[in-house]
């Protein structure tokens, strides 16, 4: 027997020590790719019913912020939005309080009832879709303002 097989023969640890190395390292040098919404194609448009993050301009005109928002409706080039807050609107009446367990929003949050229109080129990532029931949750509150 040659001298590496008698190494291995009386020490099985360092057989086993070289296969773990080899199999490390193949795993970390496998390819990665960024991981992807499984539901959402690269490129696909906003639905009604799912949440986005889109860059929403500020009301005075100022600039604008990247966050989620709920798509509420769509037409040719634009959708109509309604935007999250982390910010505690209870007093006021013109957020609605999100329930608890939203997807994409581990806050509590509100949204706001005043819907904005924004075109394709602010919407930056697809986030969830809790779907079109929670678009006539929030048509239904907005409608019964109190």
């Amino acid at each position: 027997m040659s001298e590496f097989a008698d190494l291995m023969a009386e020490h099985p640890w360092v057989t086993i020590g070289v296969v773990a190395v080899v199999l490390l390292t193949g795993w970390l040098r496998r390819p990665r790719r960024a991981p992807q919404h499984p539901t959402r194609s690269r490129g696909a448009l906003p639905r009604p019913g799912e949440v986005w993050f889109a860059q929403v301009p500020f009301e005075d005109g100022t600039g604008s912020k990247d966050r989620p928002v709920l798509v509420l409706s769509t037409t040719v080039g634009s959708w109509q939005v309604a935007r999250f807050t982390s910010q505690d609107r209870s007093g006021r009446q013109d957020f609605l309080r999100v329930p608890q367990g939203m997807h994409g929003l581990p806050t509590a949050s509100w949204l706001d009832r005043r819907p904005l229109t924004l075109d394709r080129t602010a919407f930056r990532r697809h986030v969830g879709d809790p779907g079109e029931a929670f678009v006539a949750w929030y048509q239904g509150a907005t409608e019964n303002r109190g």
